[in-house]
């Protein structure tokens, strides 16, 4: 049962990651062949959009990390383990998709927004590293969502009452 519960959470932890890329490159190569527009950084959509994902970013990953452990450790507690397991599955799934939401939405944000053409320039500036920092910030703590065996027994491990918690 240990194992099927780690190959689900790998479904879903590769899963963001090629949803991610899939998405993201679609929605660049409608914008490159202008089927989709694109949104000026500057103007107030294209600033609340990437307000937006920001928010996002500091609310949903340390939200899912933290609900997450909270979760584990009640369950940590539980003496059915077909119970415990299913409750990992699904807060470990919530993790994921948490934490690595922020990937997806500033990755599809990045390629739609430009910096406008200006009188010096004549080509549009390159596309937002905001975005981009934010994809890696995602991405990173995605990472640390990598579902195993060893991290699974782990978390759900009962916790001594007497040793310290940090």
């Amino acid at each position: 049962m240990e194992k099927k519960v780690i190959r689900t959470l790998n479904v879903y932890y590769y899963g963001v990651m090629l949803l991610t890329l899939v998405v993201g490159f679609l929605v660049n190569f409608l914008v490159d062949k202008g089927h989709l527009s694109t949104i000026d950084m500057d103007s107030t959509l294209g600033t609340n959009l990437q307000i937006a994902i920001m928010i996002d970013a500091l609310l949903t990953i340390p939200l899912g990390l933290s609900l997450c452990k909270r979760r584990c450790v009640k369950l940590s507690s539980l003496t059915d383990e077909n119970l415990k397991l299913k409750g990992y599955l699904k807060a470990a799934k919530w993790r994921i998709i948490l934490v690595s939401n922020t990937m997806l939405f500033a990755f599809v944000a990045n390629s739609m927004l430009v910096r406008p053409i200006t009188e010096e320039s004549s080509t549009p500036a390159p596309r937002i590293t905001t975005m981009m920092a934010l994809v890696a910030v995602s991405a990173i703590a995605w990472w640390f969502t990598k579902p195993s065996e060893g991290k699974m027994q782990l978390e759900l491990e009962p916790k001594d009452s007497n040793q310290e918690q940090y």
